[in-house]
């Protein structure tokens, strides 16, 4: 039997704790132990009190047991607010690399002709270009040759030469140039053509999809065998419009109009369009058409207005 002296005195300091423990043991006499149950058996119980220690209460001496689970303090949870999402700006993309000076190439060839019992007739084109660009100049070298038989006759053999200095000005759109010629054709009253011009030049639009430039110049040509010297204006546009990654359309006008006698002049205009044929676009389907015009020539003297339409593969490297 429990000292009724020391049931009291537990009594006391159990109320005085009551509120610190979850687990209860109430005895017969009506006195109440609170604390944490750590084991049980058959013939007692265990229980650690805050202020006693640990006490082991016989079966016999117990009423009831109550078993309450401690209630975890509550952690007040901050409410989430939303972080503002930074809005990056778009990836610039890097400036393109300047150039180098460095060459490029490209030679082009196309062919078609037809044979019978009758007639036969071939045709030829080729043509070659040279081209390197640095941040302060450009140089464009280029030549073309036409080939053509009908039942054996020659009927077309023209070669054009163009070499082209381009001067850049940093910062600025406009620049000058220098250009010289060279002219073979043997069905003309000329024969041979050379010519040479400079002037100012201007961007007039760069950038993707479209460029054009702009030129005009001053020079003279020179034709032999008949010796005769032309002052001439040269006007001039280039422009380029990429239509995709892999095609592009290009058109060149070169006017030239005499400065000797007014309302006479020549051009050469064109029309190329270009679509790659590889990943690496160093090889290309190209089909044109270029117009030469001369109206010092007469109909009986040669030939006024001269078509040439072509097509081939293009390899530039």
């Amino acid at each position: 039997m429990i000292n009724p002296i020391i049931l009291t005195t537990v009594s006391t300091i159990l109320l005085a704790h009551a509120v610190s423990f979850a687990d209860s043991i109430t005895l017969i006499g009506g006195d109440v132990l609170r604390g944490t149950i750590v084991t049980e058996s058959d013939k007692s119980v265990t229980i650690d009190h805050g202020a006693l220690g640990r006490i082991e209460v016989a079966r016999d001496q117990i009423a009831s047991i109550e078993m309450t689970p401690i209630a975890k303090p509550v952690v007040p949870v901050e409410p989430i607010v939303a972080k503002p999402t930074a809005i990056l700006p778009a990836p610039v993309p890097p400036p393109p690399a300047a150039p180098d000076g460095s060459w490029k190439f490209m030679l082009s060839l196309g062919m078609s002709g037809s044979k019978n019992d009758q007639t036969s007739n071939w045709d030829m084109r080729a043509a070659a270009e040279a081209m390197r660009e640095s941040e302060s100049d450009r140089t464009t070298i280029s030549s073309e040759f036409y080939y053509k038989t009908s039942d054996g006759v020659e009927t077309d053999n023209n070669v054009l030469v163009r070499g082209l200095e381009e001067f850049l000005f940093k910062g600025s759109r406009w620049e000058a140039f220098v250009q010289g010629t060279y002219q073979n054709d043997n069905f003309q009253e000329w024969e041979q053509r050379i010519g040479g011009y400079a002037g100012p030049g201007y961007r007039l639009i760069e950038g993707e999809p479209l460029t054009l430039k702009l030129r005009g110049g001053v020079g003279a040509s020179y034709e032999f065998p008949t010796s005769t010297w032309t002052p001439e204006l040269l006007l001039g546009e280039d422009l380029v419009w990429t239509l995709d990654t892999r095609s592009l359309l290009k058109h060149g006008l070169e006017i030239y109009p005499d400065l000797n006698q007014m309302g006479e002049y020549r051009f050469i205009a064109r029309v190329d369009y270009e679509i790659a044929l590889t990943e690496k676009n160093d090889l290309k389907a190209t089909v044109g058409v270029r117009d030469e015009f001369d109206s010092y020539l007469d109909p009986d003297g040669g030939t006024s207005n001269d078509i040439k339409i072509y097509a081939g593969l293009k390899y530039v490297f």
